[in-house]
């Protein structure tokens, strides 16, 4: 969020202010971020007048009021602290991200934290457990389910038995490769445990994602695609 000063603030803004919001501030950020020294993405960083910060889109669990009527006015009011409240709060990439995380309610979340542990527990017993996953995907897929899908999901786990696939779903058909594609359309990250404990059902893929344990880059709404049409 760059704030930067104009011709048409010149005459409200005092002038010592008005020199130190010159964009010539602003530029060596845009050109970091522009260089290969960069490593980050998908950020918003607010630059002007020679500060420099981060922000975010944080939001608590939250507390459900109701999922079959919409609460009235008055217990909106009696609950306000709980809504008000950014105890617990953590970031999301970005608001869609927040608001699907909403959606999963907070129940399923604390069920993920609960047995999330489990999960990458067994990441070291499993060994080849994901390999063998992947070399089974395209006999989970659904092509009845894929009719007018071009996408390309590139899978990156973590630990001990994990690696990198990549799966074409275009036409209909399916491939899966190991290695990384040169464009996915979404990148899905998670440690090889939670990963087994999604494909097992011990772990839902808005639980994982609600928790952390699931980092989706890219089109995050593509993600959704990967339970229609493999199940998952």
């Amino acid at each position: 969020a760059p704030i930067a000063a104009t011709r048409l603030t010149r005459e409200i803004l005092p002038p010592d202010l008005h020199d130190r919001l010159k964009p010539e501030f602003v530029a060596p950020l845009v050109l970091y971020l522009c260089s290969e020294r960069c490593t980050d993405t998908g950020l918003v960083v607010n630059a002007g007048g020679g500060f420099f910060s981060r922000a975010a889109v944080v939001a608590p669990p939250g507390v459900l009021l109701s999922e079959q009527e919409p609460p009235s006015v008055e217990e909106i009011h009696k609950r306000w602290a709980q809504i008000d409240s950014l105890e617990g709060a953590r970031e999301y990439a970005d608001a869609n991200a927040a608001l699907m995380a909403m959606l999963a309610g907070e129940q399923e979340g604390k069920e993920a934290r609960e047995q999330g542990v489990e999960g990458s527990k067994e990441a070291g017993k499993q060994g080849g457990s994901v390999r063998a996953v992947f070399e089974g995907l395209a006999d989970r897929f659904r092509a009845d389910k894929a009719a007018g899908v071009d996408v390309v999901f590139q899978f990156s786990i973590s630990g001990p038995g994990g690696g990198d696939w990549f799966v074409v779903v275009k036409d209909q058909t399916c491939t899966v490769e190991e290695g990384v594609h040169e464009r996915p359309t979404t990148t899905l990250k998670m440690a090889d445990g939670d990963f087994l404990a999604l494909v097992e059902g011990k772990l839902s893929a808005m639980q994982a994602f609600t928790t952390g344990k699931l980092k989706i880059e890219g089109d995050l709404m593509k993600s959704q695609l990967v339970q229609r049409l493999f199940g998952l």
